[in-house]
C-alpha cells in the first residue's frame, strides 16, 4: 500500500530525476545540432524538452492508470485481508483503529464483540488443521452473514475474530450477540461433521473513548465467558 505521503515523495523523485537528467541532454542536444552552447539555445531546448517529456509521462499515465489501480486494489487485497478466511485481517483492524476516532463521529454508542471458538485446539488435534481450517472459513462466512455492511469484522489472529459495530445500544447489541452465539451452536460445518461453539466478549464505548481500550475490555469479557464454562456472551462491566 502506498499512502499519500509516499506518492508525493515518489512524485517529487520522478519529477527531480527527469529534470537532472534533462539538463546535460539538453546542452549535449544544443552542442550538436548547434556546434556551441549560448543561454537562450539552451532555455529554449530545455523548455522543448520538458514539455516533450511532460507529454510522455502523462500520456504513459494514461494508458497505465487503469493496471496502476488494479495493482493498488491487489495489493491492498493482500496487506488488509487473510488469506484463509477472506475477512479483514489484524494488519487492517490495526489500520482502522488508528483512524477510527476521527471516523467516528456520532456521538452515539459503539461496540466491540471478541470471539473465540470454543476448545479449537482440541478439534485441530482430533480431527487435524484440515478440518480447523474448512471451520475457520465456514465460522467466517457464518459471521459475514450475521453481519453488516457498516460492521467491521476481522479475523483477530487464530481462531479469535473481531466484529465492531457503530450506531448501537446495549441491548440490541446483547441481543445481537445471543443470536450469532445460538446461530453458529445450531449449524452444522460440513467439516468433518463438527458442531462447534463459541464465546463472546462484549464491551462498549462512546465517542471519547478510546477504542483500544475497549477492544482489550472484550478480550477481558471473552476470558469471563470461558471462566464461565463457555459457549456463553458477557459483557465487561466498568
Amino acid at each position: 500500500m502506498i499512502t499519500n505521503e509516499e506518492k508525493r515523495k515518489l512524485v517529487f523523485k520522478v519529477v527531480t530525476t527527469i529534470l537532472a537528467t534533462l539538463l546535460p541532454l539538453s546542452a549535449l542536444r544544443v552542442l550538436l545540432i548547434h556546434g556551441n552552447l549560448t543561454f537562450m539555445l539552451f532555455i529554449k531546448e530545455m523548455l522543448f524538452s520538458i514539455v516533450f517529456g511532460f507529454i510522455v509521462v502523462l500520456i504513459l499515465y494514461m494508458t497505465t492508470k487503469k493496471e496502476i489501480k488494479e495493482i493498488n486494489s491487489k495489493a491492498r487485497n493482500y496487506a488488509f485481508r487473510d488469506a484463509l478466511t477472506g475477512l479483514y485481517n489484524r494488519h487492517y483492524l490495526n489500520d482502522f483503529l488508528a483512524k477510527f476516532k476521527r471516523l467516528h463521529k456520532k456521538e452515539s454508542i459503539f461496540a466491540v464483540a471478541f470471539i473465540d471458538i470454543d476448545k479449537f485446539k482440541e478439534i485441530n488435534d482430533t480431527l487435524g488443521h484440515e478440518a480447523g481450517d474448512c471451520i475457520l472459513r465456514c465460522l467466517a462466512l457464518k459471521l459475514k452473514s450475521l453481519t453488516r455492511s457498516t460492521d467491521i469484522l476481522c479475523r483477530y489472529g487464530g481462531e479469535e475474530f473481531v466484529i465492531i459495530y457503530n450506531d448501537t445500544s446495549k441491548k440490541e447489541m446483547f441481543e445481537k450477540m445471543e443470536q450469532i452465539r445460538e446461530s453458529i451452536q445450531n449449524s452444522s460445518f460440513e467439516c468433518e461433521h463438527t458442531n462447534i461453539t463459541i464465546s463472546i466478549g462484549l464491551s462498549f464505548g462512546k465517542k471519547e473513548d478510546d477504542i483500544n481500550e475497549i477492544l482489550q475490555e472484550a478480550d477481558k469479557a471473552l476470558y469471563m465467558a470461558k471462566n464461565a464454562g463457555r459457549n456463553c456472551v458477557k459483557i465487561f462491566l466498568k
